[in-house]
C-alpha cells in the first residue's frame, strides 16, 4: 500500500529515534555492530556495567535501537536482551520490578522446561510458580522500595509472570513476617540458579539523564547492589553532565561525576558527529521537503541560497536532534505558508531558532523596529541602536569562531545590517533603496516589509498591505467603467495607520515600485494613471482637511506616474501620447496635472537649472514639449483662471504655471487681478509660503524678491502696501502682509 506525501507527513513522529539501519544517516549502524561485538567479547559468563555517554540529542537511543538489532543478529545461546526504561515506567512502578519480574518469567520458563511432564502438570494445576521464580518474586518484594503489591506490579510489566493466582493465598500484610530468608540469601540463591541454568542477560537502560535525582540513585542501587548478579551485562545510556548532577543531588555528594566512575566499569563516549554530516543531512532533507510540498525541485537560485544557509548556519548544528528539530519546524510551517515566504530564508530563521534562540529573538525584535523605520512610521534613538548592537554582538559570540559569528554574514539575510568586519563597526537600520526593496518584496524575502512578519506569525505586518490589495487595485484600474470604484477605494486609504504618521495611501505609493509596475499590463497602468489625472486634486484636499500646511510635493505621486508612463511607452508610444494629451485636456485634477507637467519639464531640462547627471531624460524631449503646450493651452482657459483668486494652493501653482506657460502669461494675469487694493492684498496673502523654525514654529512668509517677474520690483509693491496702510484701509490684512514680508528676510 502506498501513501501520498501528505499522508506520510501526517504519519511522521517528529522526535522518534531511528529503529533500523535503513533510517541511519550518521553511521550509527557500524558503531552498533562493533559495540555488540565488544559486549559479547566480555563473554556470557562475565558481568559489567557499560556506560554509553553522549549529550542530549546526540543519538543515544538510536544507537541503542541499532545495538539491540546487532545483538539479535549476533545472538548468543541462552542470552536474553532486556530493555528497561525507568523514565517511561513512571514513579508507580519500582525499577527493581521493571527488571526482575521479566527475569523471573525467563527463569520460570527455563525451569519449567526442565521439569518432567508430570511435574509441569502438577505446577500448572496448582497455578504455582517455580521455586526460583518465587524466590525472585520474594526478592523483588523485599527490595522494591515502593510497597505496591507484587501482583499489581507484575500486571503492568510486559514479560512478567502472571502471579495473581499464585499469590492469592498469601496475605500481603503477613508476607514479611513469614519470610525466613534474608535478601542476601535470596540474592545468592538467584545468582547460583542463573549460573546453573546457564543463562546470561544483557540489560539496556536508556534515558537515565531524564530521571529525577531520587530515580537516578535507584538506578545506581539496582545495577551495583540489588541486581548485581553474575552474567548480567548492563548498558546505561546517559548524558554524563546531567546524570552526575542528579547523583550529586540525590546522594548529597560533592562530585557526582567521580561517584559515577565507581559504578561505570567501561565508558564509551558517543563520537561527535562531523558538522559536515549534520549540515549535509539538513541540506538534503530540506530539498526533499521543498519538493514534497511544491511537487517540483527548487530552482537554481533557491538551491544556491539553501546551500549557502546550510554551509554557514547549518555548520552550527551539533546533534542529530538539532537537525531533526529544525526539520520538524520547517515541516510544520512551510506547507501552510509557502505562498508568503522564501524557503531558504525560512530555513535560515529556523536554524537560528534551534542553534541560537537568543539571536532568533534578536532578529525578530530588530525586524519589528526596522520595519517601522523603513516605512517612515518612526525612528530608533541612538541609545536604542547602541543597545541593539551590544545585544547582537553578545548573541553572535555563541557561534565563534564559525563564519556564522560574523555580523556581516548575518547582514546577508537580515536587512539594514552593515559592517561587522575587523575595521568596520556594526551599523543597524541602513535604509533599503526602492529598487532593492521592490526586489525583496517580489521574492517574498525576510527582508521585505510586506512579508517579514509571515516568518514569525503566519500573518502580514499590521502596517503593511498585503499583495492581494494591489491585485485588486490593478484589476479595478484595468476596467474603465470602474474608475469611480477605483477612486473611492484609493481615496478611502487616506486614513491614519494607527500610531503611524503616514496613511495607507502613502504606503500604497511606496509599494508601487518599478518591479511591481513592470509586471502589470498597459491597461492597468493607464487606469491607475487616470486616477491621478481625475482625482489628484481631491486627494490633496483630503490631506489638507487634516493639515492645511500639506503640499502635493509631500506625496510621491510624480515618480509613480513616471513609472506608469514608462511601462506604457515601452508597449506603444503613440497610444500612450494620445492618452496623456487627452488626460491633460480634460482630466478633472487640473492642478495635479499642471504640477506633474512641471515635474517632467524639470526632469528633462526644458526649464529649471538642472544639468548633466541631475537630469532624468526618459521621454522624448519633443513629446514632453507637446505635453507642455497641451497643458499651457488649458491653463489659460477662464474655467481655471477664474478659480485662481480663491485657490488656496496658488503659492505652489503659480510656479508650475510660469514654467509651463511662461512668466509673461502669469504677469498679465496678475496685472489684471491687482487693480483693486482689496484684490491686491488677497493675492499677496495667497502667495505666501509655509515655513517652520525652532524659534517661531509654523509661520507664513512672502518672498517678494522671488516674485518680481510677476509682481514687479519690490519697491513698487511695498510703496503700494504703505499707501493702503496710510489710507487706513484693510488694516488687518495689511498687518498680515507686512508681517509675512518681514518673516521672509
Amino acid at each position: 500500500m502506498t501513501h501520498s506525501p501528505q499522508e506520510n507527513r501526517q504519519g511522521q513522529h517528529p522526535d522518534r529515534a531511528i529503529s533500523n539501519k535503513d533510517e541511519d544517516r550518521y553511521g550509527f549502524t557500524h558503531i552498533a555492530t562493533e559495540l555488540a561485538r565488544a559486549i559479547q567479547g566480555i563473554g556470557r559468563e562475565g558481568s559489567a556495567v557499560i556506560g554509553i555517554e553522549g549529550a542530549w540529542g546526540t543519538g543515544k537511543t538510536s544507537l541503542l535501537n541499532l545495538l539491540r538489532t546487532a545483538l539479535a543478529e549476533q545472538q548468543e545461546k541462552q542470552t536474553f536482551v532486556l530493555t528497561v526504561s525507568p523514565w517511561l515506567d513512571g514513579s508507580d512502578t519500582p525499577l527493581v520490578a521493571s527488571l526482575l519480574l521479566p527475569v523471573a518469567a525467563i527463569i520460570a520458563e527455563e525451569e519449567e522446561r526442565r521439569l518432567s511432564p508430570g511435574e509441569r502438570a502438577e505446577l500448572k494445576e496448582k497455578k504455582a510458580l517455580t521455586r526460583t521464580a518465587r524466590t525472585l518474586m520474594d526478592y523483588t518484594r523485599a527490595t522494591a522500595r515502593n510497597l505496591t503489591p507484587v501482583a499489581k506490579i507484575a500486571a503492568l510489566i510486559p514479560g512478567a509472570p502472571d502471579v495473581s493466582n499464585a499469590l492469592n493465598a498469601v496475605a500481603e500484610s503477613s508476607w514479611l513476617k513469614e519470610k525466613e530468608k534474608t535478601t542476601a540469601d535470596m540474592r545468592t540463591e538467584i545468582a547460583r540458579k542463573i549460573e546453573e541454568l546457564d543463562l546470561s542477560f544483557i540489560v539496556l537502560l536508556d534515558d537515565l539523564d531524564r530521571l529525577e535525582p531520587a530515580q537516578a540513585v535507584e538506578v545506581i542501587r539496582l545495577v551495583k547492589s540489588v541486581a548485581d548478579f553474575p552474567r548480567f551485562r548492563y548498558l546505561l545510556c546517559y548524558d554524563k553532565a546531567v546524570l552526575s548532577q542528579a547523583i550529586s543531588q540525590g546522594l548529597g555528594v560533592a562530585d557526582g561525576s567521580l561517584y559515577l566512575q565507581k559504578i561505570i566499569q567501561i565508558a564509551f563516549a558517543l563520537p561527535r558527529l562531523e558538522s559536515f554530516a549534520l549540515r549535509q543531512q539538513f541540506h538534503d532533507a530540506a530539498i526533499e521537503l521543498y519538493q514534497t510540498v511544491n511537487d517540483f525541485p527548487p530552482e537554481k537560485g533557491i538551491l544556491a541560497d539553501l546551500t549557502a544557509v546550510a554551509n554557514i548556519y547549518g555548520a552550527t548544528l551539533k546533534t542529530p536532534r538539532e537537525v531533526q528539530t529544525v526539520l520538524n519546524a520547517l515541516r510544520f510551517r512551510y506547507a501552510g505558508m509557502r505562498d508568503y515566504v522564501y524557503f531558504p530564508d525560512l530555513c535560515f530563521l529556523q536554524l537560528l531558532r534551534t542553534t541560537n534562540p537568543g539571536l532568533y529573538d534578536w532578529v525578530e525584535e530588530y525586524l519589528s523596529e526596522w520595519n517601522v523605520v523603513q516605512a517612515e512610521d518612526g525612528q530608533v534613538s541612538d541609545e536604542e541602536q547602541k543597545a541593539l548592537v551590544g545585544s547582537l554582538e553578545h548573541h553572535l559570540k555563541r557561534y565563534f569562531p564559525a563564519a556564522a559569528h560574523s555580523a556581516y554574514m548575518l547582514g546577508q539575510w537580515v536587512p539594514g545590517i552593515f559592517g561587522g568586519l575587523t575595521e568596520y563597526p556594526v551599523k543597524l537600520f541602513a535604509r533599503t533603496g526602492p529598487q532593492e526593496s521592490a526586489m525583496q518584496t517580489a521574492g517574498k524575502r525576510l527582508s521585505s516589509q510586506v512579508y517579514w512578519r509571515y516568518y514569525f506569525a503566519f500573518s502580514a505586518p499590521q502596517n503593511i498591505l498585503s499583495p492581494q490589495i494591489f491585485d485588486q487595485l490593478f484589476t479595478l484600474a484595468s476596467q474603465p467603467q470602474k474608475q469611480q470604484e477605483l477612486a473611492e477605494c484609493l481615496l478611502g486609504y487616506i486614513q491614519s495607520k494607527n500610531l503611524s504618521s503616514r496613511t495607507w495611501f502613502e504606503h500604497i505609493l511606496t509599494q508601487l515600485t518599478s518591479p511591481l509596475i513592470e509586471a502589470r499590463t498597459s491597461a492597468e497602468c493607464r487606469g491607475l494613471l487616470q486616477f491621478f489625472c481625475n482625482n489628484g486634486d481631491i486627494m490633496v484636499e483630503r490631506y489638507r482637511q487634516d493639515n492645511e500646511w500639506f503640499a502635493l510635493q509631500d506625496l510621491d505621486t510624480y515618480s509613480v506616474a513616471d513609472r506608469l508612463i514608462q511601462r506604457m511607452l515601452r508597449e506603444d508610444v503613440a497610444s500612450t501620447m494620445k492618452f496623456l494629451i487627452a488626460q491633460l485636456q480634460s482630466g478633472k485634477a487640473w492642478y495635479w496635472c499642471a504640477e506633474y507637467v512641471r515635474h517632467l519639464l524639470w526632469q528633462h531640462g526644458i526649464v529649471g537649472d538642472r544639468t548633466g547627471h541631475q537630469l532624468e531624460e526618459w521621454m522624448e524631449r519633443s513629446n514632453v514639449v507637446i505635453l507642455q503646450q497641451t497643458m499651457g493651452k488649458r491653463l489659460k482657459s477662464p474655467t481655471i483662471t477664474d478659480q485662481l483668486p480663491a485657490f488656496a494652493l496658488l503659492n505652489w501653482y503659480i510656479w508650475a504655471w510660469r514654467d509651463i506657460s511662461g512668466a509673461p502669461v502669469v504677469r498679465k494675469w496678475v496685472k489684471s487681478q491687482v487693480k483693486e487694493d482689496d484684490a491686491f492684498l488677497n493675492l499677496l496673502l495667497l502667495l505666501r509660503y509655509y515655513g517652520t523654525s525652532s524659534a517661531q514654529g509654523y509661520y507664513q512668509a512672502l518672498p517678494l524678491a522671488d516674485m518680481t517677474e510677476f509682481l514687479g520690483d519690490i519697491k513698487t509693491v511695498t510703496n503700494r502696501i504703505e499707501s493702503i496702510k496710510q489710507a487706513g484701509r484693510f488694516p488687518e490684512r495689511v498687518k498680515q502682509v507686512e508681517q509675512s514680508i518681514r518673516r521672509s528676510r
